[in-house]
């Protein structure tokens, strides 16, 4: 009969009640009151009284306060601590009944046919890996760079109607000759007059608009050493590298004295999708390794490590062949093979890491035996975390549907596909492998114990003083969003190419040397004013638009205007009259990228016309981009809102942590668009993350994409701490003590799990393309921010301000046999604690 000082060591419920005088609560509420709950001692080295309880899961000794016990054992003890002290680790009382459900569920019915056959699970995995590597390599010439515009916008019906009926509009593509001589000496006169010619002999070549032969002095650069030539070519967006690829194949290079480049829009975009193709295998070559080496520290040991970076290859893998199975049936931009990749491969790591970690706990708890049933608790567990993980992911990436454009929607796509494929490798494939593997894939006893006490008494700390802590970081992160206010969106142009990229080098000497204003003109075409019936409208109309802000003139068929008067008559053999209407040029004195360049858009369509007009050009095209956004941004995040919620709620049965999981990553979120705005708008830390020239504008597309991604990621990470928490509180634990515990169990995983997305993402950083840097340093700002401030100091403080109303649910009492625990003010009366 162990001794009355023995036993008082060895139950912690008899340590409680002795400090109860003390301190108010459990004995767990304060720090150097708080006895972790690894260094308490195992169900088969307890008193005779508690092991006696243990055999008989009806026992219960009011006197000692002892839990009531299921599975898992007492309920103040978990066994997935870690002994202390060089204790053995916990195992199951041999008295305990189990009480495992019966297999009756869809969940049981999978595992059991998954764990009969592994090696049939196995081969038909390594069958489908294979048969998707294939897939891979040889169709992503598939995918595009086109997308951000939609079909039916205006921008786009006005450059349809100026090119087919006018033979005018902005050129498909500009060709910028430099020499190191005049570019009116007898050499270059030659060899631009060949290369004119050249052009147009290509069938797709519709208009040629050169400076050889007639120099026209638009064409002349202001050094007397560059001069353009214009190309336009009828092509859709389906077919425009296939048609405009070989055009500048043959007369891009040297050219006798001339030095001929690609500039323009759609030249950037071609440049874009090549560098994304060579930056895909760039930055996955260096996340890689990294990520092997923290899963080897993570897992201390080979074996799991290799079998999660596997599931993450394979993921890509799946991922990549499904994209360009998908490029057959709708369009498919190249970014979205980048961003698939770097999101299928950290979240199908994290998601092995979790089951991994839980078997390999389950088996340090029933022995290296009994894998079947460690894995059965498994799939039961982490199995359910992994699911309302990735759809909570899919809930944020299929927001992204929302948006009416094809870039977006294959983003969409592709990280959904690789959500789900992650998954299903998890489920299915990786407890195959567990299985076979056997004593392989055991944890070393005691490894993780100093760390997770660590955790633990972190967590007790902020639990003190919870609204001190709550204030500080909701201060902190609220600062970091005031940055967002000052955001100007427009787009990324050819400066987000290398300083070295050809396009880039090109389009830097045509906004030199040129008026880039007059080259990217807003265009407004008037399909059904007829001249010289409508000369008068044309001309009161034309002075209207030319006393608008940032117009600098207005061009048109009555002529050239400024500042709301006629300066100029029109020239004879006017091009901007055709039998199928008139249109006009305005020149403006902003940027065709700039938010200002798209409010000259909307001016302009808000100002009466004779006719109903279309409005193009690049700031057009920027203006129904914001438009489209902006039109379907609330009913994104209405989507995101109620499916997170849902599944939230589904998941804890609660109200109130599904919504402080809403506000918390709001939060976050807006913290990591303030970072984003400050980085790439405003230039801060350019020199150190490898950023070339700012643009002074935030992209108008990245905050979405990284507004969806980060959302599922932070997601993820509150459904990992939200399970063990929850899982703590139903076997009648406290409030504060099941988040000392979530938080032991978990901050290891999720922490890790964080390392491994910042690590994918940082990697994108190695990329040469801006909009790919920003990405992921947002990401993995996002990803930092979350799993330090908000998951490890946040939540634990809001949860203890929430007491028990955590666990309110208008039905909880109506819910029968589902094992929920009772109200948690009943649970603490009866073990003698105060709430919380």
């Amino acid at each position: 009969m162990p001794s009355r000082r023995s036993s008082h060591r060895s139950s912690p419920h008899s340590r409680d009640r002795t400090r109860t005088a003390a301190r108010p609560g459990p004995g767990v509420s304060g720090l150097k009151g708080a006895t972790p709950p690894s260094a308490r001692t195992a169900p088969d080295t307890m008193p005779p009284p508690i092991r006696s309880a243990c055999a008989d899961p009806h026992a219960r000794d009011e006197k000692m306060t002892a839990p009531q016990p299921t599975r898992r054992g007492l309920a103040g003890t978990s066994r997935s601590h870690g002994p202390e002290r060089h204790t053995p680790p916990a195992r199951r009382p041999h008295g305990l009944p189990a009480t495992d459900p019966p297999r009756t569920s869809v969940v049981d019915a999978i595992a059991s046919q998954v764990l009969r056959h592994p090696v049939a699970v196995l081969t038909l995995t390594c069958l489908a890996v294979f048969l998707a590597l294939a897939t891979a390599l040889s169709g992503t010439q598939r995918l595009t760079h086109a997308g951000t515009a939609t079909v039916d916008s205006e921008s786009v019906r006005a450059e349809y109607l100026l090119s087919s009926a006018f033979r005018a509009g902005s050129p498909t593509v500009t060709l910028v000759a430099t020499t190191t001589e005049s570019v009116d000496s007898i050499e270059a006169d030659l060899a631009g007059t060949r290369l004119t010619q050249r052009a147009r002999q290509f069938d797709k070549v519709v208009a040629v608009d050169s400076y050889w032969p007639r120099h026209p002095p638009a064409l002349r650069g202001s050094n007397g050493r560059t001069t353009l030539i214009h190309l336009r070519l009828t092509t859709t967006e389906d077919t425009l590298r296939e048609d405009l690829q070989p055009v500048l194949d043959a007369l891009t290079g040297h050219h006798g004295p001339l030095d001929v480049q690609a500039a323009g829009p759609v030249a950037v975009g071609l440049a874009i999708e090549d560098q994304s193709r060579a930056d895909l295998m760039r930055t996955e070559l260096l996340a890689a390794p990294v990520t092997a080496a923290v899963l080897v520290l993570v897992f201390a040991g080979f074996v799991p490590a290799a079998l999660a970076l596997l599931t993450g290859c394979s993921t890509v893998a799946a991922g990549t062949a499904l994209l360009v199975v998908l490029a057959r049936f709708t369009p498919v931009h190249v970014i979205a093979l980048n961003l698939t990749a770097a999101l299928g491969f950290a979240l199908a790591v994290d998601f092995s890491l979790i089951i991994i970690t839980r078997y390999r706990e389950e088996l340090t708890a029933d022995g290296p035996d009994h894998r079947y049933r460690a894995l059965l608790i498994t799939w039961r567990t982490a199995g359910r975390t992994v699911v309302c993980s990735a759809l909570t992911v899919i809930a944020g990436l299929a927001a992204l549907l929302v948006f009416p454009l094809a870039m977006l929607r294959s983003i969409a796509y592709g990280g959904i596909c690789a959500v789900a494929i992650g998954m299903a490798l998890s489920l299915l494939a990786l407890p195959a492998a567990l299985l076979l593997l056997g004593r392989r894939i055991t944890q070393r006893p005691g490894r993780s114990t100093a760390t997770s006490n660590a955790w633990y008494r972190l967590a007790h700390r902020v639990m003190n003083r919870p609204l001190p802590v709550a204030l500080i970081l909701g201060a902190l992160l609220g600062a970091l969003v005031l940055p967002l206010a000052s955001a100007k969106f427009g787009a990324f142009d050819d400066r987000a190419l290398p300083s070295t990229a050809p396009v880039h080098q090109a389009t830097a000497a045509l906004r030199q040397d040129f008026d880039r204003a007059a080259l990217n003109p807003v265009q407004v075409v008037l399909p059904t004013v007829r001249l010289p019936r409508d000369t008068s409208a044309l001309d009161a109309y034309a002075r209207g638009l030319s006393s608008l802000p940032h117009v600098d003139r207005v061009e048109t068929a009555t002529g050239s205007y400024r500042r709301g008067a006629r300066v100029q008559a029109p020239p004879s053999g006017s091009p901007y009259a055709s039998p199928a209407g008139v249109w006009a040029r305005l020149i403006t004195d902003v940027g065709p990228e700039t938010s200002e360049g798209a409010d000259v858009v909307r001016a302009v369509r808000a100002t009466p016309s004779p006719v109903p007009v279309l409005v193009g050009g690049a700031q057009a095209w920027l203006a129904d981009l914001q438009d489209a956004i902006r039109e379907h941004l609330i009913t994104a995040l209405i989507l995101i809102a109620i499916t997170t919620l849902a599944l939230i709620g589904w998941y804890t049965r609660s109200i109130a942590l599904p919504v402080k999981a809403l506000l918390t990553n709001a939060l976050s979120l807006g913290a990591t668009l303030g970072v984003m705005v400050l980085i790439f708008q405003e230039g801060h830390l350019r020199s150190w993350l490898g950023i070339g020239e700012v643009t002074g504008v935030t992209d108008t597309i990245a905050p979405v994409l990284i507004l969806c991604v980060a959302f599922g990621l932070s997601m993820d990470y509150e459904v990992l701490l939200l399970a063990r928490t929850v899982e703590e509180h139903a076997h009648g634990v406290p409030t504060r003590e099941a988040v000392a515990r979530g938080i032991q169990h978990t901050a290891r995983l999720f922490t890790a799990s964080a390392l491994i997305v910042i690590v994918v993402m940082s990697a994108l950083t190695a990329s040469r393309l801006v909009v790919l840097k920003a990405v992921g340093i947002s990401i993995a700002v996002a990803v930092f921010i979350d799993a330090t401030i908000v998951r490890l100091l946040l939540v634990p403080a809001l949860m203890v301000l929430l007491g028990r109303f955590n666990w309110w649910f208008p039905f909880r009492r109506s819910i029968k046999g589902t094992g929920e625990a009772p109200p948690e003010e009943s649970r603490d009366r009866h073990l003698g604690t105060g709430t919380g």
